[in-house]
């Protein structure tokens, strides 16, 4: 009987030992199936596959209205990039500062949460200082000219430095146009006419050089912040391209437009550093391609409607003026002189000779 009960336990311990064994080669063999099918390792391929695979967005920002030029400029880069692309990147518009104005985009390119903007020259300078040269009065007398420097050696060598310098590179030199000065008091004859004028100014050292050498009182504040100062009257007046005055309504606070052409406005197409980056060779050379047709696109659309901004802004009731520009030309020869020491001297000579 003790024979027959050891018998039975060892039977029994033989018989769960077999079903373990089956067990775990069912499972072992269930796990290479797996594998085999593309669910193990093959399965991280494919996820890594889709990662390099995904939409890649941009999001573009820019402080002005949906019919300003740094709009359709915008839109003309979106429809390219996303055309070259065969919608591999998508371009989203955020106007109006939804993303901040220029100074906000600057520090969100910088930092990498922003992944591109149009922007004024004016919050770059201190990283790029060759880029305050831009600003320098009557510096650029013609349209043709500023191009040519712009899109040139000369233009390169003043933004070369900015993705070391900051965490963001410019695209390319986009056109807002010349600046010219608006004001509720008296139409601008004459330097005299500045005399004791707050005048809004670009956070710019030169802007506020050019409007001191004139005589007025230039006080810097933010674009998005323009309408409200002078509505509430913080300042006389402002200074920009008529397609801004009246993309902006700025003609709703200003009764004179005076046309100094004091200066040639560029804003340029800024991207993120770590989102240039990100891109492959292929995505980048697209989206260098799409800016420069974006851009020539938007140049040849600002000469075109710069004679209807003016007409329209007649039809508001503003009153437009157009003084002879060379005593203005004349009253601000000392800015070159306060800022010549700031650029190298080759540099300085070279842009002199090049808007001769």
């Amino acid at each position: 009987m003790k024979n027959f009960k050891v018998a039975a336990v060892l039977l029994i311990s033989f018989l769960a030992l077999l079903v373990i064994t089956a067990c775990s080669q069912s499972e072992s063999g269930s796990g290479q199936e797996e594998n085999t099918d593309g669910s193990g390792q093959e399965e991280n391929t494919e996820s890594s596959g889709d990662d390099e695979n995904d939409e890649i967005v941009l999001r573009l920002g820019h402080g002005t209205a949906t019919n300003s030029l740094y709009h359709k400029g915008s839109e003309k880069f979106k429809e390219l990039v996303e055309e070259k692309t065969d919608g591999e990147i998508t371009v989203e518009l955020y106007p109006d500062g939804q993303l901040g104005h220029d100074r906000d985009l600057t520090e969100g390119m910088d930092m990498g949460t922003v992944e591109m903007g149009m922007i004024g020259v004016e919050p770059l300078t201190s990283m790029a200082p060759k880029l305050q040269a831009v600003n320098l009065p009557y510096l650029f007398t013609d349209r043709e000219t500023a191009y040519e420097v712009l899109d040139g050696e000369i233009g390169q060598e003043m933004v070369e430095n900015l993705p070391e310098e900051s965490g963001m590179r410019v695209l390319g030199y986009f056109e807002n146009g010349f600046r010219n000065v608006s004001n509720s008091q008296q139409p601008i004859e004459e330097p005299e006419d500045l005399n004791g004028l707050d005048i809004r100014t670009p956070e710019s050292d030169v802007s506020l050089s050019i409007f001191n050498a004139l005589g007025a009182n230039p006080t810097p504040m933010d674009f998005g912040e323009l309408y409200t100062g002078l509505e509430q009257g913080t300042v006389d007046g402002q200074e920009n391209p008529v397609s801004l005055i009246y993309t902006a309504k700025l003609y709703e606070v200003q009764d004179y437009v005076s046309l100094t052409n004091h200066m040639y406005s560029p804003m340029v197409l800024a991207i993120s550093e770590q989102t240039w980056s990100s891109l492959s060779s292929e995505q980048q050379d697209i989206v260098m391609e799409a800016s420069d047709e974006a851009k020539q696109y938007e140049r040849e659309l600002s000469q075109e409607e710069e004679a209807n901004y003016i007409d329209m802004l007649k039809e508001e009731g503003t009153n437009i003026n157009e003084p002879e520009t060379e005593p203005f030309e004349e009253a601000t020869q000392e800015v070159y002189e306060e800022y010549k020491g700031d650029f190298d001297e080759e540099f300085y000579e070279k842009l002199m000779e090049a808007t001769e």
